[in-house]
């Protein structure tokens, strides 16, 4: 191994250069060995766990060791961390506020979504492989674990940028490595909701009088739809004199009311690091003095705790969760609370429900398709 002059400044060293190779070519080799080898400390890096300085010290040595590029290293490395620290060709819709999916097909195949509305993009890796190489670098960026003989297909979270990113690898994918990024749209207050058609204005003045009159509300619809995006807007909309519990499993609505505590469920996969469940930071949400909670998406059995805690004070709350129309929501309900192990007859759950729950949105495609009120029918 080639070793570094410590008397020769970094800025000005040079080595032997392969022609084959171009300034890409020599960063994308280095990098796919970076996350091949040191894929831990690449996401302790990106999480600010560690220092930067040490993978800097491993990128010289092996820069130094195979000749593959001639200039300044400063520079070179700095392109090297811009690679493993971003999302290179998708990093522009990333960036777009409007967009709230990115779904790789393939290498030259990929698709965004905008307020419902699907699109091709132009964006092309180069090839499968590439595509796959970034597929680990993705992986190894967030933290995640991804193989193809034991991780094909990976959940993974990226806490910085609050994204979810499902990848799929061969051979649980036939024809290609894919990757669905689903991204936070939720900074719009309810009169940009309006502009960019959601809902409409008389629908709009539905909403803020039901949040002023401490309605129940859950909001429903598919995957996509919109439903997040809605509940941060309407959560902006509490009064400031009343307090407020939000748990979500990915950190998409950052609220701008004062009052909001937000909690994060962790799963993980160490059994030394306790797990934190939507049920049990529900359940710890009751010992918390608050006036409303929040939850980003119904999932399982704190279907149970979130009504019970409605039912027994906390009314103004609001969830989402995933049905096909406004009408299945209360089946859907019961079905989850009585994941909770309660022996209450489902005949009385749905009492409970139609005591406590007020309004009930089914959405779809970032639009609000009907409002149920419960208490008087609906009301489009």
């Amino acid at each position: 191994m080639a070793l570094i002059d410590p008397f020769v400044p970094d800025d000005v060293m040079k080595y032997d250069v392969n022609a084959n190779f171009s300034v890409e070519d020599a960063c994308e080799e280095i990098t796919a060995e970076v996350v091949e080898k040191y894929p831990k400390l690449v996401a302790e890096i990106e999480n600010g766990v560690s220092s930067r300085t040490i993978l800097e010290n491993k990128i010289r040595e092996i820069v130094v060791d195979k000749k593959i590029y001639q200039g300044s290293i400063e520079v070179f490395m700095q392109k090297i961390f811009d690679v493993l620290f971003g999302y290179g060709p998708l990093q522009t819709y990333i960036d777009d506020p409007e967009v709230s999916d990115i779904l790789v097909n393939s290498f030259n195949t990929v698709y965004i979504k905008k307020f419902g509305q699907k699109s091709l993009v132009p964006v092309n890796f180069g090839s499968e492989e590439k595509l796959t190489k970034y597929c680990y670098k993705i992986a190894a960026m967030c933290g995640g674990k991804l193989d193809e003989n034991s991780n094909a297909e990976a959940v993974i979270t990226d806490r910085k940028r609050n994204l979810r990113i499902v990848i799929s690898l061969k051979p649980i994918n036939v024809i290609s490595p894919s990757i669905a990024i689903r991204k936070p749209t939720t900074g719009f207050n309810i009169d940009e909701l309006v502009e960019k058609g959601m809902f409409t204005a008389d629908e709009k003045e539905l909403f803020k009088s039901a949040v002023k009159d401490r309605k129940t509300i859950v909001i429903a619809g598919k995957g996509g739809s919109g439903k997040t995006t809605l509940l941060g807007a309407l959560i902006n909309e509490i009064p400031y004199d009343e307090r407020g519990l939000l748990i979500q499993e990915t950190f998409e609505i950052k609220p701008k009311h004062p009052d909001v505590i937000c909690k994060l469920v962790r799963i993980s996969d160490n059994s030394e690091v306790k797990d934190y469940t939507l049920f049990e930071l529900t359940k710890l949400g009751l010992l918390m003095s608050m006036d409303r909670i929040f939850i980003g998406e119904i999932k399982d059995r704190e279907a149970m705790d979130f009504f019970n805690a409605v039912f027994t004070g906390h009314r103004g709350s609001m969830a989402t969760v995933h049905a096909n129309s406004a009408k299945e929501v209360v089946d859907r309900l019961i079905l989850l609370m009585k994941r909770s192990g309660t022996d209450v007859p489902i005949e009385d759950l749905r009492q409970m429900l139609f005591s406590c729950l007020d309004m009930i949105v089914f959405m779809e495609d970032y639009r609000v398709k009907e409002i149920l009120d419960l208490k008087g029918g609906s009301t489009a």
